[in-house]
């Protein structure tokens, strides 16, 4: 009878050894075993701990998502605000930039700290005198 892999008489012959393993070399391969499969779980690059930190990341853009969105909102109106409404263009000219028209005085209200209390804060441009 000829083989399916080789000529003549040759056939794929598989022989089967028994090898003795005492229990606890078994048992101690086994729990290796097991606890290499729980590292590989937990800490491998797609394991729960990488999971769970990669959910709280996404989380917290996703708040910024919101957060930006909403700025972004804003902005839109105010931008619109700004190319039809000349009173609007003033008040952002005046309060952002400091802008005065001719003839204009801007006084500025400093309150004093009550007793005890230090004066927190840095100064600003406005507070030095000339």
């Amino acid at each position: 009878m000829k083989s399916l892999w080789g000529q003549g008489e040759r056939y794929l012959r598989i022989r089967r050894r028994y090898v003795e393993v005492s229990p606890k070399i078994a048992r101690l391969i086994l729990v290796g075993i097991v606890l290499t499969i729980i590292v590989i779980f937990i800490g491998g690059d797609v394991g729960l701990y990488n999971l769970w930190t990669a959910q709280r990341r996404m989380e917290g853009l996703e708040l910024e998502v919101v957060k930006l969105e909403r700025e972004n909102s804003q902005l839109q109106l105010e931008n619109e605000l700004l190319m039809k409404d000349r009173f609007a263009i003033e008040k952002v000219a005046r309060e952002k930039y400091g802008y005065l028209l001719p003839g204009e005085s801007v006084y500025r209200i400093i309150m004093l700290p009550a007793s005890g209390e230090s004066e927190g804060g840095n100064p600003s441009s406005l507070d030095s005198e000339e």
